[in-house]
């Protein structure tokens, strides 16, 4: 791999680090609407969400760095922990929007299944599975409480566009699809940013108070 190209990946890895953390303070920003008119669940869980994408970020570029960023499909602890706090980080934030008392067992049985799925018969497909029901109800819950349909849009870059790029780089080999992976899912939670900083201004009437 030419330095060039190495250098590429290892910038769009780190692309979720800033997404996390401008997701993070928009919900801080906004923190006073969100909590009395909005009245989310629980600002906490959302935050703590956030920074399970970014522990699940630092698993998948430990596990880059061992391998040289050269992906290679395999089974392995460091794949494993990344793949349990996407979906801890997804459930969380998920928990944090809306009680739904029913959805939230399947959400909770969800998160459970991941990290004990993993590998099974060798394989991620158990796993993968569990997991898009996670993404379901995260996007769900997003659309929900924001009311906004470009929630599934994130749905479409980070469960079809990104895992798209993913069979690509697996079935030719060529690094270069490794680059549009991680950008991908980012630029999905680039839009969720976006519907979470224009929520407020929705409820905003013309004396400047907030809407009911």
């Amino acid at each position: 791999m030419s330095p060039l190209l190495q250098a590429a990946i290892i910038m769009a890895h780190a692309l979720v680090y800033p997404v996390v953390a401008l997701s993070i303070w928009v919900f801080a920003h906004h923190s006073e609407f969100y909590r009395q008119v909005i009245r989310l669940r629980s600002l906490s869980f959302i935050y703590w969400g956030y920074a399970c994408l970014a522990i699940a970020a630092s698993y998948e570029i430990a596990e880059h760095i061992s391998d040289h960023w050269i992906y290679v499909s395999q089974i392995s602890s460091l794949n494993q922990l990344f793949y349990s706090f996407i979906n801890l980080g997804l459930g969380l934030i998920a928990l944090g929007l809306k009680k739904s008392k029913w959805i939230d067992v399947f959400l909770i049985a969800s998160l459970a299944a991941v990290p004990a799925l993993y590998g099974v018969n060798d394989s991620k497909s158990l796993m993968q599975m569990a997991q898009m029901v996670t993404a379901g109800i995260f996007v769900w819950k997003w659309f929900d409480v924001m009311g906004d349909k470009r929630v599934f849009l994130y749905f479409l870059l980070s469960n079809i566009v990104a895992v798209g790029f993913g069979i690509a780089l697996i079935s030719t080999g060529n690094q270069a699809f490794h680059l549009f992976v991680g950008p991908a899912s980012a630029a999905g939670l680039l839009i969720l940013t976006l519907i979470a900083w224009e929520k407020p201004k929705k409820y905003v009437i013309p004396m400047g108070r907030p809407g009911t």
